[in-house]
């Protein structure tokens, strides 16, 4: 195994040696950890959580990386297909590359990071060839089950020979909230770039920080979470490779996603609607000195009342639970000042997570069905991106008012 944790000392973009500290969140458990006991899950170690921006092209990224070996090992349990609104949404985005693009009929789709195959699904019923690569074992082995063939492995050199081995070059390569969390960024591209075709396509969604930034989600800064992207350097990088940068636009997945379409052409040209979102980007709170100065204290006031709603309704003896055991989670309960003792246990749809707990503060993840085992009072939702979905599946359920608690974006309360 390589070493647990490497200083990031250039950019991971331009390679430029000027990086500079932006926030510190301290050392964190790995929020993907879940032990098989509390006090596993409490003794969980924790690894150095900051974030740097690069001088030169302002590129953010974290100032340290956690060995891969580590982060995507056998307790890593995220599956695309759990959340509803999300398989509607990878649906709804394969109809939109069909729209947009210009591809072959039986095509191939090659997925980076694809998980458990829920994306390539939606490819595979529009009539494409597809091909997925994921480092995570039980993601990999739930798509090839489901007749999605998916190499188990990190997207490298020898991953793209055996695609093109396979298949030969890909007409479209797709990748939905993984390019931030590749170990070595520029040979992913490059990589990349080699696997699509001539006149082929690179198209990805990717969490926008200027949302993260405008709407205080820190939590989804995270180990997992190396590269935290904007439009601008990614324009810089990937036209520089010889691919044309043809559309730009955002998403309310995720908290707020980024979603660039580009061809390979070898001419590095950006188009009017992606110039045109380029100039209203240098416009926002990316570059605005003064928010960016005070982001933490916001996001630490914020925090700061989060957990005084929570320590009111324990005061009064109230059942707190919480519905969701997402990476964020472990972040989040750390900058709210939460130690476990205020809620009872997390349920999760997940029932590869049910049986496990939180790291850090050994909160009990139960299967979603263990909310009619008790009475709650308050349900605090950690999954605040699927809130809406969370509190439609909770209407109707209980036989007294049920406060529910949403963090983030804005704190919130809701009675059921």
């Amino acid at each position: 195994m390589s070493e647990a944790v490497r200083a990031i000392t250039a950019c991971r973009l331009c390679g430029a040696g000027d990086l500079q500290r932006y926030v510190d969140f301290g050392k964190v458990p790995l929020g993907n950890n879940l032990q098989e006991s509390a006090e596993a899950a409490r003794a969980a170690d924790s690894y150095p959580l900051d974030l740097n921006r690069c001088g030169v092209c302002g590129h953010f990224q974290l100032g340290n990386a956690v060995a891969p070996e580590l982060l995507y090992a056998t307790n890593y349990t995220y599956l695309s297909g759990i959340g509803a609104a999300f398989v509607k949404h990878l649906a709804t985005y394969a109809e939109w590359v069909d729209a947009h693009c210009d591809l072959p009929q039986g095509g191939l789709v090659v997925d980076v990071g694809s998980n458990d195959g829920t994306a390539l699904k939606a490819f595979q019923a529009r009539g494409y060839k597809v091909c997925g690569v994921d480092p995570a074992s039980l993601a990999a082995s739930i798509a090839n089950e489901n007749g999605v063939e998916t190499i188990n492995g990190f997207f490298d050199a020898e991953s793209v020979a055996e695609i093109v081995r396979r298949h030969g070059q890909a007409d479209y390569v797709t990748s939905h909230n993984v390019l931030a969390h590749v170990d070595d960024l520029g040979e992913v591209f490059s990589n990349i770039h080699a696997l699509v075709k001539d006149g082929g396509y690179f198209g990805f969604e990717i969490g926008y920080f200027r949302e993260v930034l405008r709407t205080g989600c820190f939590d989804t800064i995270y180990h997992e979470h190396l590269d935290y992207h904007h439009a601008a350097p990614l324009a810089r990088h990937l036209t520089a490779l010889g691919f044309d940068l043809v559309d730009l636009s955002v998403n309310e997945v995720q908290g707020g996603s980024l979603r660039l379409l580009l061809r390979k052409t070898g001419k590095g040209e950006v188009g009017p609607q992606a110039q045109a979102f380029l100039d209203e980007e240098k416009r926002s709170v990316l570059y605005d000195v003064g928010f960016l100065a005070n982001w933490k204290t916001r996001i630490e006031q914020q925090m700061g009342e989060f957990n005084a709603l929570l320590r009111a309704h324990a005061d009064r003896g109230a059942t707190i639970v919480a519905y969701g055991a997402p990476t964020k989670a472990t972040l989040l309960m750390k900058m709210a000042g939460l130690d476990g003792k205020e809620v009872a246990f997390v349920v999760e749809d997940n029932v590869h997570k049910a049986g496990r707990f939180l790291p850090g503060t050994g909160v009990a993840i139960k299967p979603s069905a263990a909310l009619g085992e008790v009475s709650p009072d308050v349900i605090v939702i950690f999954a605040w991106n699927f809130a809406d979905d969370i509190m439609g599946k909770l209407r109707g359920k209980f036989d007294r008012p049920v406060e529910i608690v949403v963090p983030l974006p804005e704190l919130r309360t809701v009675q059921l």
